[in-house]
């Protein structure tokens, strides 16, 4: 109760702090406002007298004195409710085709109006509050104007102390209107006429380096990856397989008992060969992924996880069937949407595959869930675990490969490994041009 007692006596201070302040600040916007009007019946019949001729001289000038006005309450703005004032850039000739000056044009109607009713009504309450406070001293000198100052006839003393109680009330109430009313027409000045930041070009321009710097670094430890699987998998089995032939072509000179069992480990050794090709093709884009889409090349990703895993993908969004949960899929009642990019999805894939590989290696988990959603705009994946949690980018986990993949595509990465988890990564990737 002290708590809250003592709130309601600092939001009074404050607002007796403010109040004149604001009653200044709304006089000043309500004779603007009174200037306002007349400027925008000005302006209505330059461009009513343009299609004729004689407004096209009167136009930039009449648009330049707009703009000095418009600055003018962006400054006041700016300087009632503190911070940074930006400025809404202009072109260089004041024009109809400027946004900016579409913005005060817009401005400049709402404050003639709106501006100038707000702060009409709380300056009335103002005047009125003073009159009813007053009326003690009023009512004996101005006996003819006893019942127009006040809506009460004030012809005796208890009557005008009673006006004079009532104007307490009137003062509260002012003293409550006052600052709020000059923050909302501050704050709708500036939302109105202070352009919507946009993102610097030079940044951009940045960004998009930085993105397509990461791309071409994920590209060349993709290309060492692909080179380091061949020499150590599929070349050396193939040397493996020279060798063997040579051997077995000497033995059916010389020990020709021995030829059977070279053989056979030969056809092993080609067989293990194909099997490093095989597994370095499905590295580099699945051929199932090509085939049959992202949903269903996910789900082998699940099902070869070691951690038990399943796929939800979205009904709302997923492409292709949805999942049973029992490793059955469901027949779609529909012929499924259009796929999306094939980059994107090789991207989404390489998402999964490596989340996975996460789980089963550091995690510790006992199951894990990944969602997918698969939309025109966009492929949204989501996954999840149930394991130790405290995942970092770095120290082996891939995370940040992964995070390079998906800038290039200008996607988000988002993780979240709280210790003692659960661990969830979400990912989004545009599909758009």
């Amino acid at each position: 109760m002290s708590t809250v007692r003592s709130a309601t006596r600092s939001a009074v201070r404050s607002a007796v702090r403010r109040s004149p302040a604001a009653a200044g600040h709304l006089l000043l916007c309500l004779g603007t406002g009174a200037v306002a009007l007349v400027g925008l019946c000005l302006l209505l019949v330059v461009l009513a007298l343009c299609p004729v001729g004689p407004g096209l001289p009167l136009l930039p000038p009449a648009l330049r004195l707009l703009r000095r006005f418009a600055e003018f309450h962006r400054r006041r703005a700016g300087r009632w409710l503190g911070g940074d004032r930006p400025r809404t850039p202009y072109r260089d000739r004041a024009s109809l085709r400027d946004p900016a000056v579409r913005k005060d044009l817009v401005w400049l109607l709402a404050h003639a109006t709106a501006g100038t009713a707000l702060s009409a009504a709380a300056l009335t309450l103002c005047s009125h509050a003073v009159n009813w406070l007053t009326a003690p001293v009023w009512w004996r000198l101005l006996p003819d104007e006893r019942g127009s100052i006040i809506l009460l006839t004030v012809d005796s003393w208890p009557v005008a102390v009673a006006a004079a109680v009532g104007g307490v009330g009137y003062a509260l109430v002012a003293l409550a209107v006052l600052a709020p009313a000059a923050d909302l027409h501050a704050r709708a000045s500036r939302r109105l006429l202070v352009a919507r930041p946009r993102p610097s070009l030079a940044r951009r321009v940045q960004e998009l380096t930085t993105t397509r710097s990461e791309a071409l670094d994920a590209h060349a430890a993709e290309l060492r990856r692909i080179e380091r699987d061949l020499h150590d998998g599929a070349q050396a089995n193939l040397v493996a397989v020279s060798l063997r032939l040579g051997m077995i072509r000497r033995a059916l000179d010389q020990r020709p008992e021995q030829a059977a069992a070279l053989v056979d480990s030969t056809q092993l050794v080609a067989e293990q060969a194909l099997e490093s090709l095989r597994a370095l093709v499905r590295g580099i884009h699945p051929p199932l992924l090509a085939d049959r889409g992202l949903a269903e090349a996910v789900r082998s990703l699940a099902a070869r996880c070691a951690v038990p895993t399943r796929v939800e993908p979205d009904p709302g969004g997923g492409r292709g069937e949805p999942d049973t949960g029992d490793g059955r899929v469901a027949p779609s009642p529909t012929a499924p949407p259009p796929r999306a990019p094939a980059a994107a999805e090789a991207a989404a894939y390489f998402v999964v595959s490596e989340a996975l590989a996460n789980v089963a290696r550091h995690s510790g988990a006992r199951s894990a869930l990944v969602r997918l959603r698969i939309t025109a705009a966009a492929i949204a994946v989501r996954v999840e675990d149930d394991g130790r949690g405290g995942a970092v980018e770095g120290a082996g986990s891939g995370l940040p490969g992964l995070r390079r993949r998906v800038a290039a595509f200008d996607g988000t990465t988002r993780l979240s490994s709280p210790p003692g988890g659960p661990t969830i990564l979400e990912v989004e990737i545009p599909c758009g041009s």
